[in-house]
């Protein structure tokens, strides 16, 4: 398992300067697709669903009150092995063009974050630790093929004791098959639903 401070010193080198906040969101996301490709974290350091995002608060510590982050000191991009390089590239190479802004929105429209602060809303503090077995159902579910999704999603849905239906079930399969887009979707379901 890497060192958190080797994955950030590793993100800076790939992506220079870097505002706190975009670190925090590339160390998140760098975490969530090593759970969802290796099935294990990358690093040790509990993530947690801050306001404005996921967040590490021992990197936070260290680079608290500054306006950009040039370098990591505490790291050194040399402590990855290759399968972790990989996994922090692809992370940069997919992330690194949005803004600070927009992966905290981005963020906050995933399960994970959602899921850790139950309910809170957004402008309301916590330190709630986003759970890595949710971080790698809901970003393994994003590579997975049409079929394994859904049934992966059926079974989440059913560890928390509820039953999906028949059409809802049929409505998702038709949201991963690009027949029709997910808002559409549950606009059809609420209109059936109504009208049952």
């Amino acid at each position: 398992m890497a060192d958190v401070h080797d994955v950030a010193a590793a993100l800076l080198a790939a992506t220079g300067p870097e505002s706190p906040m975009k670190l925090q969101k590339l160390l998140y996301y760098s975490q969530a697709w090593h759970l969802a490709g290796h099935g294990t974290p990358l690093f040790d350091a509990p993530i947690e669903a801050w306001r404005r995002g996921p967040v590490v608060p021992e990197v936070y510590r260290r680079h608290e009150g500054q306006h950009e982050v040039h370098s990591w000191e505490e790291g050194d991009p040399a402590g990855l092995t290759g399968a972790e390089c990989a996994v922090v590239a692809s992370v940069v190479e997919r992330y690194a063009g949005f803004s600070r802004h927009e992966l905290s929105e981005m963020a906050h429209e995933e399960e994970p974050w959602r899921s850790a602060r139950g309910g809170l809303a957004d402008s309301e503090p916590s330190s709630a630790p986003i759970r890595h077995e949710v971080m790698r159902r809901y970003f393994r579910r994003l590579t997975s093929d049409p079929e394994t999704a859904v049934a992966e999603a059926r079974a989440s849905v059913g560890l928390e004791g509820l039953v999906v239906s028949a059409d809802a079930v049929a409505a998702a399969r038709a949201v991963v098959r690009g027949e029709v887009g997910a808002d559409e979707a549950v606009a059809q379901r609420i209109e059936a639903l109504l009208r049952s």
